[in-house]
């Protein structure tokens, strides 16, 4: 027992210390859409469960496919904004291009903001179709699936997308869907303004003028867009209009009916920068960052909770093959963190290498999804689990079954575990 703890200990260190190097995000300048990155199926093999080992349950969080634009205020902003100065003849000619494409832009999306795209849906179709191919005996000719949704209309359509195509490939599976206000306190249960207050420090608010001088780049792309300096000086916030145009462009990667986009507006480096605000917003307000002393993550409590609790009643034998919950991100990145997943839990003080330990497109891409397969056998009293975020394996910093079985856990000791966090939680 002593060495698979050690293995256990060795594996995650090595797994929350591999890094993202801005040679790596700038060679993959995608990856700067972070949480609006379309979902990838490029996923590592899975592991064989322990011999005997059977899956018998999944417990399920996803968060909504692909969308267009989550606000139409943006969208009708920047297209003012662009129209403004092209009146006062402060724009070049590459300014007058983007004028017309941010018009273009907010003529496609203003009417659909936050609506899923058909690239959003293919992608809980996908995620549904594999589900049951990798799992066949969780979804037999007699299975019970307990569906939860978030009330936002692109919530439902991904679960629709979802339950769709569970359907298609077992057509006598019995379906519960509930979609509620009450049922809103864990699905997506918002606190931010429980973070907020521990964001007004001294030393965080000296960590993020770090960040704005190493990062806030914009006289290159000011330049190429704007011919009057002083207009600019005036009436535009230069790091916030080169932000919104690369929000914008890391949002059309997953929109289908687009025929242009603004990479050739963006260098690489800028890309990369950009997504550097995005990236903190989540640590800070929802994931680990010391500044907040986690506060964000206390937010997944409530599902956490849910989580065991509905495991426990299916392991006892209420009937249910899977419990499947559709929400947000704002869901996802709290629950990922407050479990303990591994590349969830860095705390970086220096808050312009928080990109190398901890990236938002890791934990909560569109249509991200957290998946807890659970295992019995024949044999063995023991219930075990796996995690998988995203598709992937991932690990705990608990001691697996086995060195041969290193993403499989007993669930005795997973509950455990989060019951200790859960216990020692302090609000």
């Amino acid at each position: 027992m002593k060495n698979i703890l050690i293995l256990a200990a060795l594996l995650y260190c090595m797994a929350a210390t591999a890094q993202t190097t801005k040679e790596y995000m700038l060679a993959h300048p995608e990856k700067t859409a972070g949480n609006q990155l379309p979902y990838s199926t490029d996923f590592r093999p899975q592991t064989p469960a322990p011999k005997g080992y059977k899956p018998f349950y999944i417990s399920h969080y996803g968060r909504h496919g692909s969308r267009f634009h989550y606000t139409g205020f943006d969208y009708m902003m920047m297209r003012n904004l662009i129209l403004k100065a092209d009146s006062a003849n402060a724009l070049t000619p590459q300014g007058k291009e983007l004028r017309d494409r941010l018009c273009k832009l907010y003529d496609d999306g203003f009417l659909r903001a936050g609506d899923l795209t058909q690239t959003g849906f293919r992608q809980h179709q996908g995620i549904a179709k594999r589900m049951v191919e990798n799992f066949p005996e969780v979804f037999g000719k007699n299975a019970f699936l307990e569906v939860k949704s978030s009330t936002s209309h692109r919530v439902l359509a991904s679960m629709d997308a979802f339950i769709q195509q569970v359907k298609s490939m077992r057509p006598t599976i019995q379906i519960r869907t509930e979609t509620s206000r009450r049922i809103m306190t864990y699905i997506n249960l918002e606190e931010r303004d429980s973070v907020s207050p521990f964001l007004k420090s001294n030393d965080f608010k000296a960590a993020s003028a770090k960040v704005a001088e190493t990062y806030d780049h914009t006289d290159r792309f000011i330049n190429l867009v704007f011919s009057d300096m002083n207009y600019v000086k005036k009436n535009i916030d230069a790091a916030s209009f080169l932000h919104k145009v690369a929000e914008f462009n890391a949002n059309m990667r997953g929109i289908d009916d687009l025929d242009f986009n603004f990479n050739d507006f963006l260098t690489t480096e800028e890309m990369f920068e950009s997504w550097q605000s995005a990236n903190l917003y989540w640590y800070n307000n929802y994931g680990p960052s010391p500044y907040a002393n986690a506060r964000g993550v206390k937010a997944g409590r409530n599902l956490l909770r849910n989580f065991i609790d509905e495991a426990n009643k299916a392991i006892k034998g209420n009937g249910t093959s899977a419990t499947l919950r559709f929400g947000h991100d704002t869901g996802l990145c709290p629950l990922a963190c407050l479990m303990q997943l591994e590349g969830c839990t860095a705390q970086v003080k220096d808050l312009t290498e928080v990109y190398m330990q901890w990236c938002d497109f890791k934990i909560i891409p569109m249509a991200g999804n957290l998946q807890m397969i659970f295992y019995r056998s024949k044999k063995s009293p023991d219930i075990l689990v796996k995690l998988m975020l995203n598709e992937n394996e991932v690990h705990l910093p608990i001691a697996a079954v086995s060195p041969d079985s290193p993403y499989y856990y007993k669930w005795s000791d997973v509950e455990k575990f989060w019951r200790g966090i859960l216990d020692n939680l302090n609000l």
